[in-house]
């Protein structure tokens, strides 16, 4: 971490306007897909489960690219990476139009674009270390974690109306990658200057060379517990967001019955919640915890699991009033997690190798996730009804708190801040 006595250049917020446009273009690439699979599949002659794997097969990729970017980060810089994952994402929807006559090469596109989400997640650590002061540190990494939920926002909503006007699925993914375009300029004009300030920021604080201090890290305790941490928030985030639109939706006694529409409009609340939550989140770690993310992370484990555990009762889900504000204390807590991991992963460790130790975090954290939505798919199947599925979520929320409150800033390495 870089000593607070230094001074923090205005362009910073440049930096991080780069961040966001990154993001945010990236989530609307990826999730445009989800409101127009029905279309897809029959354009592309194969049934639903076939096309749901469209919406899954880049998870596998994002693991990947978590380590890789990590690694890409330190040693060529955060712009550098961020331009890796705008082209990941924007290239492969570009080209649609061309290469979206058949399923391989549209399975092929979506690998591609799962690069992208590791690549520009594992830059949110490295920019909060190396271009924030400690009172800065929560806002900026809720304002980038809130603009991938923006991003989600506009996917989901501006999909089917660009859909409804072109009646055209390729052109559709094609519209939609134009942020990705308008950001490239922006993170290559940033590239130099960002690079010099985080070169010479690395060279402040290195004391140890970059592989021994990695080797290092992988030796304290600290290290394995916040892997623990992030592979159970990645399982909350992702069956919530997996789990629950389906089990409004679906009909009684498998879900509680409400329909796909009703079910959108109540995961709306769950969207603002994930844009405004990470903000809120970050502000508050600021002003009241003087930039100490822990008791963040201990409050999002609390809200997403009581309040998800919530939905499951009768006496919640049929007060529509009730139930929605269950659904915006849960998503803002689910919000809460990731922006959360980022600030005490960029103060975990020396500069130099904090793109590393996110790629790892995140990258062995991802298959929380897996299992989760596993472990959820099996329960479904075995109950008849999402009651188990649901339950689990708590469940991974009560064992990621109880993880989190072990969670200790390691003492091998002096460095201040």
């Amino acid at each position: 971490m870089i000593n607070e006595s230094i001074s923090y250049p205005r362009f910073r917020w440049v930096v991080l306007i780069a961040a966001c446009l990154g993001l945010a273009a990236m989530q609307i690439d990826i999730i445009a897909y989800a409101p127009l699979l029905g279309d897809i599949a029959k354009d592309l002659r194969v049934d639903m489960g076939v096309a749901t794997n469209l919406m899954a097969v880049f998870l596998f990729t994002t693991s990947i690219a978590f380590l890789v970017g990590g690694f890409l980060c330190d040693r060529y810089g955060i712009m550098f990476v961020i331009i890796l994952g705008l082209l990941c994402a924007s290239i492969p929807a570009t080209s649609m139009p061309w290469i979206g006559t058949s399923y391989r090469t549209v399975l092929w596109a979506r690998i591609i674009q799962g690069f992208s989400v590791g690549f520009l997640l594992c830059t949110m650590a490295p920019i909060v270390a190396v271009w924030f002061p400690l009172p800065e540190k929560g806002l900026a990494s809720g304002l980038m974690s809130g603009s991938v939920s923006l991003g989600s926002a506009v996917g989901v909503l501006a999909a089917p109306a660009v859909f409804l006007a072109s009646r055209n699925w390729q052109h559709t993914a094609a519209w939609l990658s134009l942020l990705g375009w308008l950001g490239l300029p922006l993170a290559l004009g940033c590239r130099h200057t960002s690079r010099t300030f985080e070169a010479q920021s690395q060279s402040r604080v290195a004391s140890s060379t970059e592989g021994t201090a990695f080797k290092q890290a992988l030796s304290v305790p600290s290290t394995w517990i916040g892997v623990l941490v992030a592979f159970f928030s990645t399982w909350c985030l992702q069956t919530f967001w997996n789990l629950t639109p389906t089990y409004f939706a679906i009909d009684k006694p498998v879900g509680v019955g409400f329909g796909p529409m009703m079910s959108g409009k109540l995961m709306l609340a769950v969207m603002v919640a994930g844009m405004a939550g990470p903000v809120i989140g970050g502000a508050i770690q600021d002003k009241f915890f003087r930039g100490n993310s822990k008791p963040i992370l201990l409050i999002g484990f609390i809200l997403s699991g009581l309040f998800t555990y919530a939905i499951l009762s009768p006496v919640v889900y049929t007060n529509k009033l009730v139930l929605v504000v269950c659904l915006i204390l849960a998503g803002s807590g689910v919000a809460f997690l990731y922006p959360a991991l980022v600030v005490i992963i960029s103060g975990f460790y020396p500069i130099h190798i904090v793109g590393k130790m996110v790629g790892l975090w995140m990258a062995l954290g991802a298959f929380g996730g897996a299992l989760g939505c596993l472990v959820g798919g099996l329960a479904i199947a075995k109950f008849g009804n999402y009651n188990a599925a649901i339950t689990q979520i708590a469940l991974a929320a009560a064992i990621g708190f109880i993880f989190a409150l072990f969670l200790a800033r390691p003492k091998r390495w002096a460095f201040s801040g």
